[in-house]
């Protein structure tokens, strides 16, 4: 959260920022401490004699459907019971609480912008975006996902926010496991602890962070190099298949719905998360994917990934894909992609 200006270069410059645990709050009460922290900024702003204009864009958790309303399910991340956000405007609510204009989108959206700003700027990858159509995977606690269109003079146009954590992942569990389940931080977490039980020194902490370190670690134990590399190459085994699956237009998603002492119950395909025959188009035959959030841009586990996937896929016959990395884990991203789409949209 910070207050943002923008340079004649069309660059956004943070003026200042905080970083605050994200609230399990019900919907009121989330956001009128969202609206709190903002009018802190904003107050913060002017005591240090800048000018403030009275936007606040924000980068927000879920599917936005057409009418700005959160589809169902897709904020796990917020609240206190599942499904509390359901249905709701972000952008209303914040509206009646600070008397100002809104701006909200996806937090992944404002996360891809960024990425695709950072790509565009390098001449090495530039031409090879332009004219293209674009998914962006970020792969962190998350899977969060999007889908742009670049013009050939560079301009970013969003097609959809790509909701694809809870898309399905071909040829894993009955066909039903979600992209979350298998291609998140989380996730590999879960990989560490399930091999430390077999492991004669477990490794710790269980986190990507540990399992980047030891792939490159000359002095780490053998073993443990061992289950860091399998760990990459199943990840970039599982990002193959999410990706074959999106070029091939075939994008499945299913609803966990959780059950007191038992399996999540799934639900496939409902109306307000499946994605439209429009969009299933846009995607097919996408060449270019580009990889952000903690994991995915990390320059030794992230890239082990991104090698292993680009083998998979070449196995499959589809060598005309890339994946571009995206040279920048700023915690920023979403603050930053999120303002330089206010600033075209509303401003």
């Amino acid at each position: 959260m910070g207050a943002i200006e923008r340079t004649p270069n069309g660059l956004a410059h943070i003026l200042l920022s905080q970083q605050e645990t994200t609230p399990r709050l019900s919907p009121p009460e989330f956001y009128d401490a969202l609206a709190l922290l903002l009018r802190g900024i904003q107050q913060r702003v002017v005591s240090q004699g800048l000018s403030l204009e009275k936007i606040a864009a924000i980068a927000h958790p879920g599917r936005f459907l057409a009418d700005g309303t959160l589809a169902s399910g897709t904020t796990p991340n917020l609240g206190q019971a599942f499904g509390e956000f359901d249905g709701l405007s972000p952008a209303d609510e914040l509206k009646q609480r600070l008397g100002c204009r809104v701006f909200v989108e996806n937090d992944a959206v404002s996360q891809m912008r960024f990425g695709l700003d950072v790509l565009l700027r390098d001449p090495a990858v530039r031409p090879s975006l332009l004219g293209q159509t674009i998914v962006y995977l970020g792969i962190g606690t998350g899977l969060g996902a999007g889908v742009s269109q670049v013009q050939a003079n560079g301009k970013i146009t969003v097609v959809t926010d790509g909701h694809l954590f809870d898309m399905c992942v071909p040829g894993y569990g009955q066909g039903d496991k979600i992209a979350e389940e298998l291609l998140t931080g989380p996730a590999i977490a879960g990989r560490i602890k399930e091999a430390n039980l077999s492991l004669s020194a477990p490794i710790n902490p269980p986190t990507p962070e540990r399992i980047s370190a030891l792939i490159t670690d000359a002095a780490a134990l053998p073993q443990h190099q061992q289950v860091a590399r399998q760990i990459a190459e199943m990840e970039g085994d599982i990002l193959a298949a999410i990706i074959e699956a999106i070029h091939a237009g075939e994008i499945k998603k299913v609803r966990l719905e959780p059950q007191p002492g038992g399996p999540f119950l799934r639900h496939l395909d409902e109306p307000d998360r499946a994605w439209s025959f429009t969009d299933r188009l846009i995607v097919k035959g996408a060449s270019r994917f580009i990889l952000g959030g903690s994991v995915g841009s990390n320059s030794i586990l992230g890239a082990a990934i991104q090698k292993q996937a680009l083998l998979g896929l070449r196995q499959r016959g589809l060598e005309k894909i890339k994946i571009f990395q995206i040279p920048a884990n700023s915690a920023d991203a979403g603050l930053l992609g999120v303002v330089h789409a206010a600033s075209e949209e509303i401003l």
